[in-house]
């Protein structure tokens, strides 16, 4: 009956009082770090001690089982694991978009847009320049200020280029301070695995330990996406990004390599392989170090590069003020620095300018199915057509309401002996079709006039149209009777000036007096033709003066034209097209009707002829989405682009076609004879092919230049913006600025090797100038330089708002997460005073049974035994 002594009793009374005794440490311990960071409160385990079995008198075979006591197993951690890793996740997110959204706002002040220093508005100071140069061509100022807007224009994006670099060299040194961090963390935790090993098995558990781990480990978080595992004896294996960087006490620290290249940034190792990190503010720093601030920066490379080859390729083919052919850059060319004998081909320029050519045929009515859906069409209204054969005749042509486009046909055929009109076939990407067409017979359209009296002929048979102004005698019977000379002052299309005098007598008796007003015109002069056209003389300039009464100036000391009420009219003329079919005219097998086709990389770009001109040839090449640009200089040079999808490299996209197209465009030579352009049009053509190297692409593009720029490094920007710059012979002598386009002579084999000056009040290489703010060569063709800033700042606009948004995302999850998990490991003052009032009272319960079993044995000791005394 040992087992329920008064001495055992004691015993279990006393281990009451230190069990509870026990958990009031427990309770003090967690009051005390009620505020320490990354604490987690702390329970005692209060298990009983183990039972021990008594035998009773009554049933000695069934023995009872009494307790005897308490005691403390183990103090643990109240901590969610699950909690935890929730926490590190939205804290690696958090971070990620917090780091990214600071920088990108800070990206966003850098560009000041908008606002007066941005560079939309110094591109449109620039072009706001060019308009007063356009306003006054001989004024200095204005083109010094010209070359100073673009200077400054330059200037400043350099400066952002720059600041946005050194942004990114901050970034590196954040990136490698963080590493430094990450190693000191990493080593704190080989520590802390060291002495739970020792704590593990002393069957110890270190509470205060694993907080400390869980602390650095909530730190890492915000670094990079951490995981880790717990092996059997407590120690951790830490997994940084992909690589171990922990495992136990052995650590891998982590190292960073320079790029052996470019700016030297920074790559991270673990050991000898490379780490990559999913998140967090190292992959922020990082993807914003590589990627998005590359991205603007290679935004600015291509904005610049465009501009200053476009503008160059426009300026350097016009005249200064003083006629001069200039031939010179408006900025120096950006072009391969350090790429060597293996460049990126940036842009080609075909040696041929195709303009000033004759026209053989134009296409009206096109794209039919059958010939009697084009011939059997009928005229709306009356007309009349005058044909002029551009020196001395002319043919009319009346059709009436009803008749039809064959009755036309048949009329000019039999009327008109210098052009035949017919109906044809031609190919279109949907197949073979029918058109209506004029060609010449013996005169090429070009140097002959159609004027539609009427106004709608023309366009109803569907032939393009334009506006011609012509010099217009309306009232010849308000001219007073008499004799009258007028002199014609006349500039030929070459610049020479001939002065021709007509005498004209005027009597309003008679009933022919236009008709003779007409002839006494005719018979006198050659370089205007007199027409009677709807009661009124309109005065035709012919051919050698296209046909362009600007050139005409005529002294009328009598007043013959101011009492006939002479006036400037507009008339509708044929606009003879310059499509294909002219250009490639007789070419060795090019057969317009049949069409052709260019392939890049894998799509085919189908033209026809008959119908697209050099600029449609060109828009369709640029609608293709191919990574290749196509653009035509002032003087008609065709011009291939790579774009930024491509690095802008041609070399990365195959170019096939007819090798006559790729010669007739002065692109290649294949006869040893520049100036001749009639290779065959049935040999297929790899104008420009990935697999060849750069020497034997130079040589292939023999008529070609070439504009090449350094190869891209992988992470980094072009940096062709450090190479920008306007032409110093501009920024010393404002004069040599190109303002006149000047005009080509014409020429039988569309290919104009002789251009000469117009003079300083021609303004079009200006014009050109301003307009190519609306051509879209940016942004793989889909923007232009007039939309591209807005283009980057609403991008950057959207990247921040998301960003933003992201960020307030994360840090709801994350103090939500944090607010549930202090709730399970944080300190409650009022529960750990809970607990403290129960383990008192529990303590104070054990010491009354602990005095009160005392008495008992008092009372045993002393009182027993003394009977008979």
């Amino acid at each position: 009956m040992a087992g329920i002594t008064l001495f055992g009793s004691l015993n279990t009374s006393l281990l009451g009082i230190y069990t509870h005794k026990l958990a009031m440490n427990v309770v003090s311990h967690n009051i005390a770090n009620a505020n320490t960071e990354g604490f987690s409160r702390q329970r005692p385990i209060i298990e009983t001690t183990p039972p021990i079995p008594i035998a009773t008198l009554t049933q000695p075979s069934l023995p009872m089982v009494i307790g005897t006591g308490s005691q403390v197993r183990d103090i643990q951690r109240v901590r969610d694991l699950f909690l935890d890793i929730q926490y590190r996740q939205v804290e690696n997110r958090f971070s990620f978009w917090d780091t990214t959204i600071s920088n990108l706002h800070f990206v966003e002040q850098l560009f000041s847009e908008p606002g007066d220093t941005g560079i939309r508005s110094l591109y449109d100071a620039f072009l706001s320049s060019v308009e007063e140069v356009i306003t006054d061509p001989t004024n200095v100022a204005a083109k010094r200020e010209m070359i100073s807007t673009a200077e400054q224009l330059v200037a400043n994006t350099k400066d952002l280029y720059s600041r946005l670099q050194q942004l990114r060299r901050d970034l590196d040194q954040e990136v490698l301070q963080i590493a430094e961090r990450i190693n000191s963390l990493v080593s704190q935790l080989a520590n802390i695995n060291e002495q739970v090993r020792i704590s593990s098995a002393l069957k110890v558990t270190p509470n205060d330990l694993l907080d400390e781990r869980d602390r650095i480990l909530d730190e890492l978080s915000k670094y990079s996406n951490v995981s880790f595992t717990e092996t059997s004896d407590g120690q951790t294996i830490v997994m940084l990004g992909d690589q171990v960087v922990l495992s136990g006490s052995i650590q891998t620290p982590v190292r960073a390599e320079k790029r052996p290249y470019a700016e030297n940034f920074h790559e991270l190792f673990a050991g000898n392989s490379k780490l990559t990190i999913n998140d967090g503010k190292l992959r922020a720093l990082m993807d914003l170090r590589d990627i998005t601030i590359v991205k603007y920066m290679g935004y600015l490379d291509e904005f610049s590069l465009m501009l200053s080859d476009k503008v160059n390729l426009i300026h350097r083919d016009g005249f200064d003020s003083s006629g001069t052919v200039t031939g010179l850059n408006f900025f120096v060319p950006i072009s391969a620095q350090y790429s060597g004998e293996d460049p990126a081909l940036f842009r080609v320029l075909g040696s041929r300018q195709m303009e000033a050519g004759p026209i053989h045929r134009v296409t009206g009515l096109n794209n039919y199915e059958n010939i009697p859906d084009i011939v059997n069409k009928r005229f709306v209204d009356d007309g009349r057509l005058i044909f002029f054969n551009g020196s001395d005749s002319f043919s009319d042509i009346f059709m009436n309401a009803g008749d039809t486009i064959n009755d036309l046909i048949t009329s000019v055929n039999s009327s008109v002996s210098w052009l035949n009109m017919g109906v044809g076939q031609h190919m279109t990407s949907n197949g073979v079709k029918y058109r209506l067409y004029m060609e010449e017979n013996t005169l090429p359209i070009s140097d002959t006039l159609v004027i539609d009296a009427s106004g709608t002929l023309l366009s109803e048979a569907g032939f393009q149209t334009e506006e011609k102004a012509f010099l217009s005698i309306e009232n010849i019977l308000n001219v007073e009777n008499g004799s009258y000379r007028l002199t014609f002052n006349e500039t030929l299309i070459d610049g020479t000036t001939v002065s021709e005098a007509v005498d004209i007598d005027v009597d309003t008796s008679s009933a022919t007096i236009l008709n003779d007003v007409a002839n006494a015109i005719n018979t006198q002069v050659t370089n205007v033709q007199a027409k009677v056209i709807g009661g009124s003389i309109v005065l035709v300039p012919v051919k050698n003066m296209a046909f362009d009464i600007n050139r005409l100036e005529i002294e009328d000391e009598e007043g013959f034209l101011t009492q006939a009420d002479a006036t400037t009219k507009s008339f509708t003329v044929l606009k003879p097209s310059e499509t294909l079919e002219n250009i490639f005219f007789g070419a060795t097998n090019f057969d317009e009707t049949q069409g052709f086709k260019i392939t890049i990389g894998s799509t085919d770009i189908n033209v026809d002829p008959t119908v697209d001109t050099l600029k449609d040839f060109a828009e369709k090449i640029n609608k293709s989405n191919t990574g290749v640009l196509a653009d035509l200089t002032p003087h008609n040079s065709f011009v291939l682009y790579s774009t930024r999808s491509y690095d802008f490299n041609l070399r990365f996209r195959k170019i096939s076609g007819p090798q006559g197209l790729f010669e007739g465009l002065g692109f290649i030579d294949t006869n040893s004879d520049p100036l001749d352009f009639d290779a065959d049009w049935n040999v297929s053509y790899d104008l420009i092919d990935p697999s060849e190297d750069f020497a034997t692409l130079r040589s292939k593009l023999s008529l070609s230049e070439l504009l090449t720029v350094d190869k891209k490094f992988t992470y980094e920007p072009f940096y062709f913006v450090d190479q920008w710059a306007v032409s110093s012979a501009l920024s010393m002598n404002a004069e040599s600025l190109a303002v006149d386009i000047g005009q080509s002579s014409a020429n039988s084999n569309w290919n104009a090797l002789s251009i000469s000056a117009t003079g300083r009040s021609n303004t079009k290489i200006l014009d050109l100038i301003s307009q190519s703010r609306y051509e879209k060569l940016l942004a793989d063709g889909k923007e232009s330089f007039f939309e591209y800033i807005g283009g980057i700042v609403a991008e950057m606009g959207v990247e921040a708002e998301t960003a933003n948004k992201m960020r307030d995302n994360s840090d709801v999850l994350l103090r939500d997460i944090n607010s549930e998990r202090e709730r399970v490991k944080g300190v409650s003052l009022d529960e750990e005073m809970a607990n403290m009032l129960k383990y008192q009272h529990a303590f104070d319960a054990s010491a009354r049974v602990m005095t009160a079993i005392d008495e008992m044995i008092g009372r045993v000791i002393d009182n027993l035994g003394v009977v008979g005394r």
